[in-house]
């Protein structure tokens, strides 16, 4: 490829610098907003949580065990263990945001069908607060099937291990699951409140918008008859917004590294250095997913087809990747919405900085990719025939 082409974007921004100026300056200033709402905000958000144990298994008394009285907890989790009937009435008074059961048979249907029948209860299923509790949930359920999986093993592996034996190693594989800084720990710990939630949903929004706005900027180079001439030869519009694309890459990821370093000195994230290979490796799945998107609604679509897709682009990922809409109101209802990859991106993003905690990779993930590597490799060859 001709290097020129790069030349003469990074000439255009040079000459219009004030333009790049002001999108640092207008995305600084949103999160910014959010960082200094996050650092100011003072007002308790105390998390009331009760917890009912109607399975009564040895296992589950070792898990209220390892989770404690809530005492121990932190200031923005409160836990405590309570009869049903009790909880159920201090949650109509508003006393409680909500209650977790462990159901009856609970470990025996674990042994038996890998499952684990936990019941939430929540004061409504619409506001915040009650959102926070499902994706606690999530968490926590997650984190015990891995801890109990473990332990099932070792019995498989070991069957003449002792019930004492067998008990002692699930101690420890449910301190090694809930010792996080996420949901329970052993230590105190706080869950993160949702001004620290929406500080990074600003943050991963506002990369997106900044790669969208400078590859807009950069289109105004571009003259309409040039466009148009350009396109009687074979894939001089792709390798022109390819050009486009790479300088748009170059800039965004300066914007992301200011973003990113800013924000965690001023929010003091939670984040370990041994994880930086799992951020790097998001942050660049993303980028390359905005990317790889845009430079193919603009090689591929025109006109008012392309504002639709780049509208459409823009919905998924400011409404329903979880940044504005917490993704937990999609799961089991809009599976679509709930599995696309900017969902588990943004929710991976979330858990690093916020609970230094890797969620799993899902399957589903490399099928998207797959399938929109193969549409768009289609619609190139069939636009090379024509």
């Amino acid at each position: 490829m001709n290097y020129k082409l790069f030349n003469i974007y990074h000439s255009f921004l040079y000459k219009k610098w004030y333009l790049l100026l002001y999108l640092l300056l207008l995305f600084t200033a949103i999160v910014g907003v959010m960082v200094v709402i996050t650092f100011t905000q003072t007002k308790d958000e105390r998390f009331r949580i009760g917890l009912v144990d109607n399975d009564q298994s040895s296992e589950t008394r070792l898990i209220l065990k390892s989770i404690g009285d809530g005492k121990s907890i932190g200031n923005d989790l409160e836990l405590k263990l309570m009869p049903e009937h009790k909880a159920e009435k201090l949650l109509k008074q508003n006393k409680l945001d909500g209650y977790f059961v462990f159901d009856e048979g609970m470990t025996d249907s674990f042994y038996k069908y890998g499952t684990l029948p936990i019941s939430v209860y929540t004061y409504d299923k619409s506001s915040v607060r009650s959102v926070v509790i499902y994706q606690l949930t999530d968490s926590v359920y997650s984190r015990l099937m891995l801890s109990m999986g473990g332990a099932k093993s070792y019995k498989v592996l070991y069957p003449e291990a002792s019930r004492e034996e067998i008990l002692e190693m699930m101690t420890d594989m449910l301190f090694t699951g809930l010792n996080r800084n996420g949901a329970f720990d052993e230590q105190p710990v706080k869950l993160y409140n949702s001004y620290a939630y929406y500080t990074v949903s600003a943050i991963f929004i506002s990369i997106y918008l900044f790669y969208l706005s400078l590859f807009s900027v950069l289109k105004m180079n571009q003259d309409h008859a040039l466009l148009e001439r350009l396109s009687l030869l074979r894939f001089s519009i792709e390798k022109l917004t390819f050009a486009r694309s790479i300088v748009t890459l170059f800039y965004t990821i300066g914007f992301t590294l200011l973003m990113l370093l800013v924000s965690n000195r001023v929010m003091n994230y939670k984040f370990e250095s041994y994880n930086l290979q799992t951020l790097i490796t998001i942050i660049s799945l993303y980028l390359i997913l905005i990317t790889g998107l845009l430079f193919f609604i603009d090689c591929c679509f025109t006109g008012m087809l392309n504002i639709a897709f780049k509208t459409m682009l823009s919905l998924v990922i400011i409404l329903f990747s979880g940044a504005s809409i917490p993704s937990i109101y999609f799961k089991n209802h809009i599976n679509f919405l709930y599995e696309q990859p900017f969902s588990y991106i943004f929710n991976q993003l979330v858990e690093l900085l916020l609970n230094n905690y890797l969620i799993e990779q899902p399957d589903y993930l490399w099928l998207y990719l797959v399938l929109g590597a193969l549409i768009a490799i289609v619609i190139w060859v069939w636009r090379y025939r024509r």
